[in-house]
């Protein structure tokens, strides 16, 4: 009787030491990580409620219509995504790269190292350097009597821009990999629907070439082979980022305007939202 008990026990010992085995090939319960990174518009600044900017929005069509594994609409909901929205109202480059990209890049090392693959970053978008540009631009071209110093501000702005954003898009696709979307956007042109255009017949023309390059005439002397759109793509295009082209995208209705010369309200967020996905499906 002894006997036949300890081989009944010696039988049963396999399969006790093999359930820890069979939990840790359990399936991975993580979700796929949406990170936004940037300055007011991602952040959400001009969407009423604010939890309704492009992040958001956004997050909402990767989870109807987006397969992490494909990276591209495929006709149906296959993940809900975890919205990290990481994105600060006034953020330059340079902040960004002090206070958002390190734990951007802590977040991808942990989430994409892991032994989850359900649970990596998949999708980055980056929307920064217009603050960069604005306020210097603005005092030094718009609102200045005597804008002599003009052509040199927006230059230096620029150049600041380019280093900058070099940093940011080259750290963040090579930590996130080639199974991680990065997305960055160029910026609109609000100042047509702002009181800017009150104060200087010009601005919108001037922001059309801070933005998009060209030359300004009459008074204002003003002229550039590359605006801040044209850096950004350009840098995109050497860091192997995508880019989300919202230049001439919104249209007047899409902007908050009156004393806010930068944001979109919450159909502009909508449109944003919408192009970015357009950027991410195809």
């Amino acid at each position: 009787m002894r006997r036949q008990l300890v081989v009944g026990l010696a039988a049963l010992l396999p399969l006790v030491a093999a359930a820890p085995a069979v939990a840790e090939e359990s399936s991975p319960l993580g979700s796929p990580v949406y990170l936004a990174l940037g300055d007011s518009v991602p952040a959400g600044v001009g969407a009423v409620p604010k939890v309704s900017g492009y992040p958001e929005l956004l997050e909402d069509l990767l989870d109807a219509d987006y397969n992490p594994a494909a990276d591209k609409a495929t006709g149906r909901s296959l993940a809900d995504f975890q919205l990290e929205n990481r994105a600060v109202a006034g953020a330059t480059t340079a902040t960004l790269i002090s206070d958002q990209l390190p734990g951007a890049l802590a977040l991808i090392t942990e989430r994409n190292g892991d032994r989850d693959p359900k649970n990596d970053v998949e999708v980055i978008t980056v929307t920064i350097g217009g603050n960069d540009v604005f306020g210097p631009v603005t005092a030094a071209c718009i609102t200045t009597a005597t804008p002599t110093g003009c052509q040199a501000t927006v230059e230096a702005a620029l150049a600041g821009v380019r280093e900058r954003l070099a940093e940011i898009l080259g750290k963040l696709v090579a930590a996130a990999g080639r199974d991680t979307e990065v997305v960055v956007t160029t910026y609109y042109n609000p100042i047509g629907s702002c009181f800017l255009t009150g104060l200087n017949r010009l601005a919108p023309a001037i922001a059309d070439v801070v933005l998009e390059g060209g030359a300004v005439p009459d008074v204002l002397s003003l002229s550039l082979q590359a605006g801040l759109n044209d850096v950004i793509r350009q840098v995109a295009a050497n860091t192997g980022a995508q880019v989300t082209d919202l230049y001439g995208a919104l249209d007047p209705s899409e902007y908050v305007g009156g004393r806010d010369c930068l944001h979109p309200n919450a159909a502009g967020h909508v449109t944003i939202a919408e192009e970015l996905y357009a950027t991410l499906a195809r």
